[in-house]
């Protein structure tokens, strides 16, 4: 007797999802795992400035840059597919702002450079802020992209 529990998604009711290019479901789960390392280098960051470390703050605007340089060709796959566009848009604008703010603030510590330190700190801030609006639309991302992910898995054909 057949089961009253189907795992064929040929048999559920109700509608499908689209399904995303396997460039963004890649593009939006690498996104969402280097939110993490965004959001540490935030509070980094925060930390060190609030109680005067110059040598935490060398090391979180270091830190951050290779983070940022990993994930800035993670957002070509997401401007050609509507639902993942604005996320795009957000991080064209949010991505650039914090890599050369950490930039400036990394490479002007380390030249003793105050007016340097001031500017790339104030550029990083203006990043993270911009950023603010793209981690809102990505946590809802990261969740549908799971779920294209495991569409792709599960419509792949056995070989």
């Amino acid at each position: 007797s057949p089961s009253p529990v189907s795992s064929s998604s040929a048999e559920s009711p109700g509608p499908k999802p689209s399904r995303w290019p396997g460039t963004a479901v890649l593009a939006v789960i690498k996104l969402g795992g280097g939110d993490g390392e965004i959001v540490k280098a935030g509070i980094d960051l925060t930390t060190a400035a609030d109680a005067g470390d110059v040598a935490g703050l060398w090391g979180a605007a270091d830190g951050l840059i290779p983070v940022i340089e990993d994930l800035l060709p993670a957002i070509d796959p997401l401007e050609g597919f509507d639902r993942t566009a604005e996320l795009a848009g957000h991080l064209r604008t949010a991505f650039p702002l914090m890599l050369e703010g950490a930039t400036l603030l990394r490479d002007s510590i380390t030249a003793g450079d105050a007016k340097g330190v001031e500017d790339g700190s104030r550029k990083l801030a203006e990043g993270l802020a911009a950023y603010a609006p793209a981690r809102a639309i990505l946590a809802d991302l990261v969740l549908e992209a799971l779920l294209q992910q495991r569409i792709f898995t599960l419509s792949a054909p056995v070989s």
